[in-house]
């Protein structure tokens, strides 16, 4: 080996460093042009490449030299490497990149932007995806540390040129290679390789519309089988390590993600995702409030599903936790209060999109056992408007700081209103009063004026509702005309039901 790489990398040898680098693989190269089928002929330059290439890794210790490395071409020669045809060259040179990119060190450099400008133009992740897709994992050792680094250098990537998630998107074989290794365990131990494929698919899923749609399509990938087939394991027994918990809430948090797209909440109805939503919640397993998140998800603006999930039997799993049946949330958390939105935010979605005899049986829920749980949704509108309240007094008091934040993200004066009214909890108070109001305008005898006493009984300002339920439309997108029509109708009907019986004068 040459005497100048056994000294540390300073300014005064980097461009050494880098022209041998340039060197070894050109010559390795060449070796492996003149003689394809001789390998005796370049594995000695495959070696010397191989030792060259994992010196740089000393650069990570070094970053003010990052601008001279990338102007002597540095950057460019390990990009070039990622394309070689051994993999086993390609693996250090990921992993040497995975320690260069920390995100920690670029965002720390002077012209940090310059110096993204410049690396986007090498594509690096799409390089590092081709040798991801190449390496064998079952080989051994090395070549699960090359995977561990390949996506060591995704994560890297996406977080310092949040752009690449683009062309991630669009990678159908690497969408489905993350899908199939989050399935498969392949260590005794924790299988950290099988949990960062999770997360990266979730970071891809939050970035990409494109990659929702690609992932929730039956053809090729099929990712809401795949996942569903993942949590469904968890029907008869809890998750039991680490590895698992930490899988778990990554498939429901991609699941999660895909239920923004229509289609992919039918595929989810399609093939029994409701069915394994209603067991787990039934059944109180630790995955059951994220079983609860996942079905909000998948009923929201989905009349089809609703209509389903009532068919299924799914009203007496989702009563009960309106009811705090077996529940494992503490009273006053804001864990208790994620439950109870995503409860409230499943009945507003039924209230909403039932029809027929399927918003007959869901009235009854409310009616039965002495209107016990209409009387439940006031307390909850009670409990949360107290909180939302107190909570916005509070923000009030901090004004001057939250300004700054505002003023930070350019937000006008009614923008930081909402904001702040949000931040307190105004969403559960409008989902709970939508559906005291769609309530009140159902086809039943008894139930409207049972709601207006309880309403009276519990000393609720009336005021208060018609706030949330203005707040709530004011704020509907354009689309969603239709939607702000039909309850504007509802709320008239319930101030005028309210005013004429007298118990809010």
């Amino acid at each position: 080996m040459d005497d100048s790489t056994q000294e540390p990398i300073s300014s005064s040898n980097i461009k050494k460093y880098v022209n041998l680098l340039l060197k070894r693989y050109q010559t390795n190269q060449n070796d492996r042009i003149t003689n394809p089928d001789d390998p005796e002929k370049w594995i000695k330059s495959e070696v010397d490449l191989d030792e060259h290439i994992r010196l740089f890794a000393d650069l990570s210790t070094i970053p003010s030299l990052y601008p001279q490395f990338l102007n002597l071409g540095g950057f460019k020669v390990l990009s070039d490497i990622l394309s070689h045809q051994n993999i086993d060259i390609v693996i250090p040179c990921i992993t040497v990149l995975s320690e260069l990119l920390d995100p920690e060190i670029i965002f720390n450099l002077n012209n940090t932007e310059d110096f993204l400008k410049e690396l986007e133009f090498l594509s690096i992740h799409k390089l590092c995806i081709n040798g991801l897709l190449k390496i064998e994992e079952d080989n051994g050792e090395m070549d699960y540390n090359g995977v561990k680094s390949s996506f060591e250098l995704i994560e890297n990537l996406v977080e310092i040129t949040p752009s690449v998630i683009n062309d991630m998107a669009t990678n159908v074989d690497l969408l489905g290679f993350l899908i199939k290794r989050m399935k498969t365990s392949k260590t005794m131990e924790y299988d950290s390789n099988r949990i960062h494929a999770s997360e990266i698919l979730c970071i891809i899923l939050q970035g990409s519309e494109e990659a929702v749609v690609k992932v929730g399509n039956k053809d090729p990938l099929d990712g809401i089988d795949a996942m569903l087939r993942i949590i469904a394991i968890y029907r008869k027994r809890d998750p039991e390590s680490i590895e698992e918990e930490e899988l778990v809430e990554n498939v429901f948090q991609c699941l999660c993600r895909l239920m923004f797209n229509k289609d992919n909440q039918l595929r989810f109805g399609k093939i029994q995702g409701l069915q394994l939503a209603i067991r787990l919640i039934r059944e109180r397993r630790k995955t059951y409030k994220q079983a609860l998140k996942l079905l909000d998800y998948a009923l929201l603006d989905c009349p089809e599903n609703c209509k389903q999930f009532v068919v299924l039997f799914g009203l007496k799993c989702i009563f009960s936790v309106l009811m705090r049946k077996g529940v494992s949330t503490k009273v006053g958390s804001e864990e208790e209060k994620q439950e109870d939105e995503n409860v409230v935010s499943v009945l507003n979605s039924l209230c909403s999109h039932c029809n027929g005899e399927e918003l007959s049986r869901v009235v009854n829920k409310f009616v039965e056992n002495k209107h016990e749980k209409l009387e439940r949704i006031v307390e909850l509108h009670k409990k949360y408007t107290q909180r939302s309240k107190a909570l916005l007094k509070k923000i009030e008091q901090n004004k001057q700081h939250s300004k700054e934040i505002f003023d930070m993200l350019s937000l006008n004066e009614g923008e930081q209103s909402y904001l702040d009214k949000y931040e307190a909890g105004l969403s559960i108070c409008q989902m709970i009063d939508c559906v005291m109001v769609r309530l009140y305008n159902v086809d039943n005898k008894n139930l409207p004026l049972c709601l207006l006493v309880l309403l009276h009984n519990k000393g609720v300002d009336i005021q208060d509702i018609y706030n949330n339920v203005s707040d709530f439309l004011e704020h509907l997108s354009e689309d969603a005309r239709d939607t702000r029509e039909v309850v504007e109708g509802l709320l008239k009907n319930f101030l005028m039901g309210a005013k004429n019986s007298g118990y809010f004068d």
